[in-house]
């Protein structure tokens, strides 16, 4: 069983302090900080009696307001139980033999990769943790795909979309497929100017990763859905997980969550100003701080290998990320929360660090 691949794991961290869950500050996942909108809430308990019915197993509705929202066309659509539930149904549709992966990345890449047979070549980035120029000769035939996320999970670093589209270009010519993950750019005001998915209609090896779980604070609802306009993918995807992947409740929340045009708004300005405030009270702080745009923040303490230790004895539970390939143990990532939350945070950190 898969217990440390992710943040959010509040039910384990209770039961090894022995507290409750409510009183665990969770600062290891990264959710809107705005909660659920009321507008899903009412919407999922409205839905609950659809549940004597299967569900629609093509997601018809949920496909047409993505295809609305995203500007993209519905058949280039597939939906699954969540981001990690497409990415093992990916593997397993597509089979690739040989991945090329930078790293440090979300770990369920390589989980997923890895089960369904696929070998990994890692492209180590150097301090400064972002690609370079470097990683576009390496794409060569001999790989069948490519991955990156943008922004970066756990760095939370942007790539422009010039670079992005010399790797596509590359990737193209040398006939590997391209996975972007795309799941925070929504949360960050530059997703217009980075976004590739005005580019599906001209790359077919290019796969875009969507999620609803950080912006609409869903990850117990779980949804998610990939873009591409390779119909073999999109087949490939759909062979390889069971019918009803998506429930009826998940279904109606995607819906809904999509008509929240405010709430989106909302999400971006307050998170944005969040940001901007921890970064510029962390400053202080004995840490490297990377200058990521989503709604979490990534730094390295060098040598607090204990940090999670000790802020959990005031409650505050963070992530380490020395599971990420090319990462020691004192790399950590926080969450961006409500302002209240994010000074109890800062507060503890002084306490545990001193400043410069």
């Amino acid at each position: 069983m898969k217990t440390d691949c992710h943040g959010g794991n509040i039910y384990k961290k209770a039961k090894e302090l022995g507290i409750s869950q409510d009183r665990i500050m969770d600062f290891s996942a990264n959710i809107s900080p705005l909660g659920i909108p009321e507008e899903i809430r009412q919407t999922v308990i409205a839905s609950i009696d659809d549940m004597i019915n299967y569900p629609d197993p093509e997601c018809t509705r949920l496909r047409e307001a993505i295809a609305e929202n995203d500007r993209v066309r519905e058949e280039w659509i597939t939906c699954g139980n969540g981001g990690a539930d497409l990415l093992f149904r990916l593997a397993f549709g597509m089979k690739p033999k040989k991945v090329l992966l930078p790293v440090p990345a979300f770990v369920e890449y390589e989980e997923a990769l890895r089960t369904a047979g696929a070998d990994i070549t890692y492209y180590r980035m150097d301090e400064d943790l972002l690609p370079k120029e470097d990683l576009i000769p390496e794409i060569t035939g001999e790989y069948d795909m490519l991955i990156l996320c943008n922004p970066n999970n756990p760095t939370g670093l942007l790539l422009d979309r010039d670079y992005l589209l010399r790797v596509l270009d590359k990737a193209k010519k040398e006939g590997v497929f391209l996975l972007l993950d795309e799941c925070f750019l929504e949360i960050c005001r530059e997703e217009e100017n980075l976004t590739l998915k005005p580019y599906l209609g001209k790359y077919d090896n290019l796969i875009i990763l969507k999620s609803f779980t950080k912006l609409y604070a869903l990850p117990g609802i779980r949804l998610g859905y990939l873009l591409s306009s390779n119909p073999d993918v999109i087949e490939a995807v759909n062979r390889a997980g069971q019918s009803w992947s998506v429930s009826n409740l998940a279904q109606e929340a995607g819906i809904c969550a999509l008509s929240l045009k405010d709430y989106k708004e909302r999400v971006i300005d307050t998170v944005a100003r969040e940001l901007a405030f921890m970064k510029n009270e962390m400053a202080s702080l004995p840490i490297r701080l990377y200058d990521g745009k989503a709604n979490y923040l990534f730094f390295r303490a060098p040598g607090r290998e204990d940090l999670d230790r000790e802020l959990e004895q005031r409650g505050i539970m963070i992530r380490n990320c020395s599971n990420y390939v090319n990462l020691g143990r004192d790399y950590w990532r926080v969450a961006v929360k409500d302002h209240t939350s994010n000074c109890q945070l800062i507060r503890a950190l002084r306490n545990i660090l001193p400043e410069n």
